[in-house]
């Protein structure tokens, strides 16, 4: 409120004839010149204030009034010449069709979807053509990706190709440096986010790469990554399939993602897992020999230049292989058991 005319508009005293106030000395026409200012900048608040009020309260009348209309009021004449329900009837209720809640067939889709790719992809292997196939567009990336993940556990820089992987003479300290900090940043998300699993992967991979930079001479490291090729095909072709169990609104699960990644793995395990499997028996399906342009095949290198004999490396791809198949039976039978009452229901 504005002070009257005939008072000082900064202290109120009473006002005199001259251009300023004798008791605060201020000038009065600037002084009525703020006031008014200030005056002009609450009643513009004010205002704002109101409007955005008026604004909220017919928002919340338009909610309130389409929340009011939105069931429609118009009933078809053989609905409304449907009879009551009587007092007999009452708490009947009517099932129509035999549809399925989302946890139900979730459920059911854990239980089927697991075994079928397995079985589906143990047949694909052993037909030539389909096995030709699947090497050629599925799991022979998935081959070389494994001696990359390996060459990196171990300390070496690796670039996985189509059909060869490209592995550093000596080890590197800053690929070492570069894994180790993104296995410290997962244990660190982990601890912030209490989310154990996470750090509980992190510190077991970091222990790994310590094992395999510190732990293992340059040989040894040598004929791991070989060894890796098909070890690592089925590791990681498991990994691919447990990621079906990925909980409802994750990521994979919205995208459809985890259909293309079980398929994958499927054909990725098998394939390692058959040829070696079948090798106890039949020498000959182990490809020993020299590749064009990648020189010697991963069995030749470990036998030849690494002095692994021929059942080492068979036990060690086939207890890998069962390892895996261990892993993925347990994955398989908690999620049956979380799903219990969903199939039971």
């Amino acid at each position: 409120m504005s002070p009257p005319p005939d008072s000082c508009p900064r202290c109120g005293a009473p006002r005199v004839a001259g251009p300023e106030c004798p008791a605060c000395g201020v000038i009065y026409l600037r002084a009525e010149a703020r006031a008014a200012t200030r005056l002009a900048e609450v009643r513009d608040r004010e205002a704002g204030e109101a409007a955005r009020r008026e604004a909220e309260d017919q928002r919340a009348a338009l909610r309130e009034a389409l929340e009011a209309h939105s069931a429609p009021t118009f009933v078809p004449p053989l609905m409304a010449a449907q009879p009551a329900a009587d007092a007999a009837t009452e708490g009947i209720t009517f099932h129509h069709g035999d549809g399925l809640s989302a946890g139900a067939l979730e459920a059911r889709l854990r239980l089927a979807v697991l075994p079928l790719a397995l079985v589906g992809a143990w047949f694909a292997v052993q037909s030539p053509p389909f096995h030709f196939l699947l090497r050629t567009f599925l799991t022979m990336p998935v081959h070389e990706l494994g001696h990359a993940v390996t060459a990196w556990f171990c300390g070496y820089s690796a670039t996985p190709t189509l059909w060869v992987t490209h592995v550093s003479e000596e080890r590197s300290t800053f690929m070492v440096l570069l894994l180790a900090g993104l296995l410290g940043a997962l244990v660190w998300r982990g601890w912030k986010r209490q989310r154990w699993a996470w750090m509980g992967v992190g510190a077991v991979l970091l222990a790994t790469l310590g094992v395999g930079r510190f732990g293992l001479p340059h040989d040894q490291a040598r004929a791991l990554i070989y060894f890796g090729g098909d070890a690592g095909l089925m590791v990681l072709g498991t990994l691919l399939m447990a990621t079906f169990f990925v909980p409802p609104g994750h990521y994979l699960h919205r995208h459809q993602l985890r259909w293309g990644f079980v398929v994958i793995g499927a054909a990725a395990l098998m394939d390692s897992f058959e040829l070696w499997w079948s090798a106890r028996t039949h020498v000959d399906r182990i490809p020993f020999g020299r590749i064009e342009g990648a020189g010697l095949s991963d069995p030749s290198a470990l036998v030849d230049v690494y002095g692994w004999n021929i059942s080492r490396v068979i036990r060690w791809n086939v207890n890998v292989g069962l390892a895996c198949l261990a892993a993925l039976a347990a994955l398989y039978l908690v999620a049956l058991w979380r799903g219990r009452e969903a199939l039971r229901g």
